[in-house]
């Protein structure tokens, strides 16, 4: 069947994204999303905590940047999913607020139909019943409750609640779980300390690593380092088999990226489907990369997508071309040219900086180039 739209899949996480997709969604549906489902900071820990969930936090915020905002009510719902709690906020009253919402009774719900109000209602109503008290609302986001209880009134199966919130929202591209397993991430630094928890190496709620990243692997939990087995999804791997081209673009380099590769039978996957696969580094400050040249960042890139079966991947099976503004692009520890040179992988070099992002990739820039080669294919 001759499609629309090329197929472009992206392994991604966190909000470095946003811009891109929601460039991309106006000029192809037919983007998908694969995303990180391993995060143990923030609001995500907590309910990870009662619940014994992957993080949908991730999800959510991929989910919203294709949000189609093309009608006022619409807007609404978006406003209301993305909406988070005070972070200082007295319990009690937070918790009122969420009475009000498992009523229909919240001002972010005056300018919504009653249908949807009614969808949201039963849902906040159902998570307090299901939390028993064990919550604390400070800091939660609207949309990862959601997505939370969908998770639990499905029986830990969180296809369902992805796709109502998709068609909630409109949203414009796929977004799908790489793995449905409940695990965490655990990294080794070059000095030999291992860190177990996503929020404890990502520079963002802890200090930054004082030693290069030196691996990463899955684990049970925040208190156990030791290495644990999460599966990649079924629908993962679909979009996978089916893509016309395979992304893996800027972002947070190990937390974001290499988490959404790590689960078992990613690697595999990717290796099967001849298209191309194009990384795009980083650009601007990224505390996962200290000590990391992009040459390095391929080959630690390389190491996760062969970490099925390193004898029967070959590294061009995997990643074939890495996307590079050499002229304009400020490399997090470098971006050794030379080095790139001499790798197996074809090299295109083009403007991906504009004077209205630098120092970091613009959207509107990079959103035409993948275009260009999805459709040159």
């Amino acid at each position: 069947m001759v499609k629309d739209h090329p197929g472009i899949v992206f392994f991604s996480g966190g909000t470095a994204l946003a811009g891109l997709s929601g460039s991309l969604a106006d000029v192809n549906p037919e983007c998908s999303y694969i995303i990180t489902t391993f995060d143990s900071g923030g609001s995500s820990a907590e309910l990870r905590k009662i619940f014994d969930m992957p993080a949908v936090g991730d999800i959510r915020n991929r989910l919203i940047s294709l949000a189609n905002l093309d009608s006022p009510e619409r807007s609404e719902i978006v406003r209301l999913l993305a909406y988070r709690f005070p972070k200082y906020g007295d319990k009690e009253a937070l918790n009122g607020e969420l009475s009000h919402l498992a009523n229909g009774t919240h001002p972010l719900m005056e300018n919504i139909s009653e249908v949807v109000c009614k969808i949201l209602s039963n849902h906040f109503a159902r998570f307090i019943e299901l939390s028993d008290g064990r919550f604390d609302p400070a800091y939660a986001c609207l949309g990862n409750i959601i997505l939370a209880t969908g998770y639990m009134i499905h029986k830990g199966v969180l296809a369902p609640p992805i796709a109502q919130f998709s068609r909630l929202i409109r949203a414009r591209g796929v977004v799908r779980a790489a793995s449905m397993d409940s695990g965490h991430l655990a990294v080794r630094l070059l000095d030999g300390e291992v860190i177990a928890g996503q929020h404890l190496f990502t520079g963002k709620e802890a200090p930054p690593v004082s030693s290069p990243i030196d691996g990463m692997w899955a684990c049970s939990g925040v208190e156990d380092p030791w290495p644990s087995s999460v599966h990649a999804s079924s629908l993962a791997m679909m979009l996978i088999k089916e893509a016309d081209l395979i992304v893996y673009p800027m972002g947070s380099f190990y937390s974001s990226i290499l988490a959404s590769l790590i689960p078992r039978g990613m690697g595999q996957a990717i290796s099967r489907n001849h298209c191309p696969k194009i990384f795009i580094p980083n650009m601007g400050h990224d505390p996962e990369l200290f000590g990391h040249d992009v040459p390095m960042q391929v080959e630690k890139l390389l190491e996760i997508l062969r970490m099925d079966n390193a004898a029967e991947i070959p590294g061009e099976s995997v990643l074939s071309t890495i996307l590079i503004d050499s002229e304009n692009g400020n490399y997090e520890g470098g971006l050794s040219l030379e080095a790139i040179q001499k790798l197996p992988l074809t090299i295109i070099d083009c403007k991906l900086v504009s004077e209205k992002s630098t120092p970091l990739i613009d959207p509107d820039l990079l959103a035409p180039v993948l275009m260009g080669i999805a459709q040159n294919i």
